[in-house]
């Protein structure tokens, strides 16, 4: 008889093997997370205390974009997410390098289609895919950001789970998108979609100009009437007293008190001098006195003050409403330098949550599809990494940088450096060009332009030093030199500029002066080693040299290496 489990049943060796669990119910199974109507009942009384904001529509929130603050607002996101530093990480580098390859290539128009998602919730984005033949590969050849006014989600339903017997829920998922006016929808596998902070499955995001839209109005409300009030009691009304039943001789004819005083407002208005009437009546008791005729001003007892802070206090609304600290665009009260730097690294964790919500639909509608097309659904999947923002202060970085370069831990990348200071391809690439190596049997006091192969006993040829040849090269250079400066001048200096050096038969006798066998042969090919190099250099545009002096450096040293290397075949 075998044994017996707890529950009374015979034990099996199976019982002992390790088994995965069950799996649970696989894919759209339960919960009509998308697709759904997100209007829900509001409290009553609930519109007369503030704006119904679920009423607003994608309209509305264009027009707010007009305003400076919100415009300042959206730009400053946009842009810090356009620079935010980023990375492909994958199993295998290959694919690594080949997708993060074509997303710099689409990086700047994706940014800017994305980025409608920071004012209207969502962005709706078409990919278009070509063939690149040469590197055998499908690419994105154009990313179009598509009006979101017009496009809606195309939706597709599917079964979800139900017990035996029973009918199967229908739950929607994103199948494309469905534009205004097209009789079928675009596929998913040309579309990016994108949810600003999408919550309970709503495809259409979080509209963050919806907090603001308040502040906004009334900051649109009150800048018209500063303006008004400004333009009123910048020039204050005048308000003049006068007797109605007193008569005054102004130039021997009766006027009536009131007449009187009216005309005299009415020069007031155009500039005019006005004299009134010294006449005093007792007031009171009749212990004081006081004029007849009087003048004064409409004023106001509010300052234009009033109105700069609470506007100021609505700018600041908008701001916080779209996530940025207070200090981005002005400064504190007390000045305080450490605050804006907190403020800053604020924003750039709020960017980094900002840019992890990006990397979930980049990964899934254009990374994995670039993996599919060019390599196999089944290979690593590649995924978008960026780095994180605010984490550590400036001057942090800056005195470990500091600590390994004096160390010499860390070197800097000489081509970048120099091209961010503005030297040109050619003035970099003989920077980073490493020196021969010295060798250390050499006579520290040799010449070092002295030919290595030469009998250090025979006596130095008398033309060796190529004399007239670098006389005739000093011409050329100054030849050269008012065509160049001229092509500066006009910006004509490009791949379409042929530049002449003359001086061919004067070079040529200068050879054969020094003892050249075949001069001639000698001066025809170091003339079309140079208009070869001439040609290249100059094709490369103006936008690569400072100036004339630049490029005439540079020709110089071409042209003098030149004679060096004809100096190594004196005969």
């Amino acid at each position: 008889m075998g044994l017996l489990g707890p529950d009374g049943k015979p034990i099996s060796s199976s019982s002992f093997q390790n088994k995965k669990a069950s799996p649970p119910k696989l894919g759209e199974a339960f919960g009509p997370w998308a697709g759904r109507d997100l209007q829900f009942v509001q409290l009553p009384g609930g519109g007369l205390v503030q704006f119904d904001l679920s009423k607003l529509t994608l309209a509305d929130f264009r027009t707010m974009r007009d305003h400076y603050q919100v415009n300042a607002s959206l730009a400053v996101l946009s842009f810090m997410q356009h620079q935010s530093d980023w990375h492909i990480e994958c199993d295998d580098k290959k694919i690594a390098s080949a997708c993060e390859d074509q997303l710099r290539d689409m990086w700047t128009p994706l940014n800017r289609s994305l980025s409608q998602a920071n004012w209207a919730g969502y962005s709706p984005t078409v990919l278009d895919w070509e063939n690149d033949i040469p590197n055998r590969r499908i690419v994105v050849d154009k990313v179009k950001d598509m009006v979101p006014e017009e496009c809606r989600v195309n939706w597709k339903e599917v079964n979800g789970w139900a017990p035996p017997n029973h009918v199967p829920p229908k739950f929607k998922v994103y199948d494309g998108i469905r534009r205004s006016g097209d009789h079928w929808p675009i596929p998913a596998e040309n579309t990016l979609w994108y949810p600003l902070l999408m919550e309970n499955g709503d495809y259409y995001g979080r509209k963050l100009l919806r907090p603001a839209f308040t502040s906004w109005f009334f900051s649109i409300l009150v800048h018209l009437f500063a303006n008004r009030y400004y333009e009123r009691f910048g020039e204050p009304t005048p308000i003049g007293r006068a007797p109605f039943d007193d008569e005054i001789d102004i130039e021997g004819q009766s006027i009536q008190g009131n007449k009187y005083m009216l005309q005299v407002l009415e020069n007031l208005r155009s500039r005019s001098v006005v004299v009134l009437p010294n006449d005093q009546s007792e007031v009171g008791n009749g212990n004081t006195t006081a004029y007849d005729y009087d003048l004064e001003y409409l004023e106001s007892q509010m300052r234009g003050a009033d109105f700069e802070r609470y506007l100021t206090r609505l700018d600041e609304e908008i701001s916080i409403g779209l996530f940025m600290p207070i200090l981005m665009f002005r400064t504190a009260d007390v000045g305080s330098y450490n605050l804006g730097q907190g403020h800053e690294r604020t924003y750039q964790i709020i960017l980094n949550t900002l840019n992890d919500d990006r990397a979930l639909y980049i990964n899934k509608y254009v990374l994995s599809k670039m993996v599919d097309y060019n390599f196999s659904p089944t290979a690593p999947r590649a995924r978008i990494k960026f780095r994180k923002m605010g984490l550590l202060s400036p001057d942090l970085i800056k005195e470990v940088i500091t600590a390994l370069l004096n160390k010499g831990g860390i070197k800097f990348d000489i081509k970048e450096l120099g091209q961010a200071v503005g030297m040109t391809i050619e003035e970099v690439e003989q920077t980073i060009q490493q020196p021969p190596a010295p060798d250390p049997n050499a006579d520290p006091n040799a010449d070092p332009n002295a030919d290595p192969n030469a009998d250090p006993n025979a006596p130095a040829p008398a033309g060796n030093s190529l004399s007239e040849a670098r006389a005739t090269a000093r011409e050329i250079i100054a030849r050269v030199r008012p065509q160049v400066e001229n092509a500066f001048r006009n910006h004509s200096f490009g791949p379409e500029l042929q530049i002449n050096m003359g001086y061919k038969n004067k070079f040529e006798k200068a050879l054969g002066a020094h003892g050249f066998k075949y001069p001639q042969t000698a001066t025809n090919e170091m003339y079309a080693r140079m208009d070869h190099w001439l040609n290249d250099v100059v094709g490369l545009g103006e936008s690569e040299f400072s100036g004339p002096d630049s490029f005439m450096s540079l020709f110089e040293r071409a042209l003098n290496y030149e004679i060096n290397e004809l100096s190594r075949e004196v005969k």
